[in-house]
């Protein structure tokens, strides 16, 4: 498997990302190649200083652009062919004679998101690719679509999404028939703005296990595997989930710390919680509906999070989470945009 790395995307690049890069070589098989794409001069110096040659399992591709984090996406994509989001894009595509399987950024979302969709293309049936995060509930994980791909779709992708979120979970989590909900401001069938009515009268003809309506405040009950909402919903909610969840925890320990709790309990209260709200742990989120895997990493991640980006691709190719989408697809006609879409 070769997996490209943008060396160049996020507040932390490039020292962070290399530095999880470097701890995640040796997690990979045998054959395995980590693609560092960016700055070849400079990728190639902190290897060096760091004593590790780049071999077999790390290859440097050289790129002399970079996509700001404001930089227009879809221009951005189109201008800065040589940026390492527009190769790592063209790399991954099928016609690239040294293909990459499955890329990873932490760059700008929306021109990872292009340069995808331009150079990898969609899956068969899919018209609008959709970013998918693993949320953790006090059921297991669920998995929460879009978060950021698509900030104004239509009834009909949101429609696609559940279809692919269901495929996505049961392969991934090997939960046959997941059940699948969107997100809406009540639990009665008549709310909602229309494009979430649209789309909940959509979802119900799939034959996914279609949950209903789902709450903001029942999305970490875990009861529905699979929550269906816009990109631009989906985002905020993200976010406002791992401001809160830091507040909470950061107020706890303070707390803690006044009371006189011991730093050893603290320590293991830190040690147990930690790993279940920060993002670092999952790595990041997947690209549904691309040829290929794409894994979109938070802007501020570090070199864990790099690593565990790694391995969570590693996973999602071993899931052939693509088979199981375009599987739901020949199976289900999937609901089509208009065609202006």
């Amino acid at each position: 498997m070769r997996i490209g790395v943008d060396v160049m995307g996020g507040d932390n690049a490039p020292d962070e990302i290399l530095k999880g890069c470097i701890a995640a070589v040796e997690t990979l098989h045998a054959d395995d190649t980590l693609v560092l794409i960016g700055d070849g001069p400079l990728i190639a110096e902190t290897l060096e200083e760091r004593g590790i040659n780049a071999g077999k399992k790390l290859e440097i591709v050289a790129t002399t652009e970079v996509i700001e984090m404001d930089d227009p996406p879809v221009d951005s994509v189109r201008t800065k062919k040589n940026s390492s989001i527009s190769v790592m894009g063209k790399m991954g595509s099928p016609k690239d004679p040294n293909r990459l399987d499955a890329v990873i950024s932490a760059g700008n979302t929306g021109a990872c998101v292009t340069a995808a969709q331009m150079h990898m293309r969609r899956l068969p049936g899919v018209v609008r690719p959709g970013i998918c995060v693993t949320v953790p509930t006090f059921s297991g994980p669920i998995v929460l679509l879009d978060v950021g791909a698509n900030i104004e779709p239509k009834a009909s992708h949101l429609a696609q999404y559940a279809l692919m979120g269901s495929a996505y979970y049961g392969g991934t989590f090997g939960i046959p028939n997941p059940k699948v909900g969107i997100l809406n401001i009540g639990s009665e069938e008549l709310k909602g703005n229309p494009l979430v009515r649209e789309a909940r009268a959509l979802m119900k003809q799939l034959p996914s296990h279609f949950h209903g309506n789902v709450e903001g405040v029942e999305l970490y009950s875990g009861e529905c595997h699979v929550v269906v909402t816009d990109g631009f919903t989906g985002n905020v909610v993200l976010k406002v989930s791992e401001g809160l969840a830091e507040y909470l925890v950061r107020t706890m320990f303070g707390l803690m710390q006044k009371s006189g709790v011991e730093p050893e309990r603290m320590g293991a209260v830190k040690h147990g919680i930690m790993p279940r709200i920060d993002f670092s742990e999952y790595g990041g989120a997947l690209l549904l509906g691309v040829k290929g895997c794409v894994t979109i990493c938070h802007g501020r991640s570090r070199a864990p999070a790099f690593a565990n980006a790694i391995r969570f691709a590693c996973r999602a190719m071993d899931a052939k989470v693509n088979d199981h989408i375009v599987r739901a697809a020949r199976e289900c006609e999937l609901p089509q945009a208009e065609p202006n879409a």
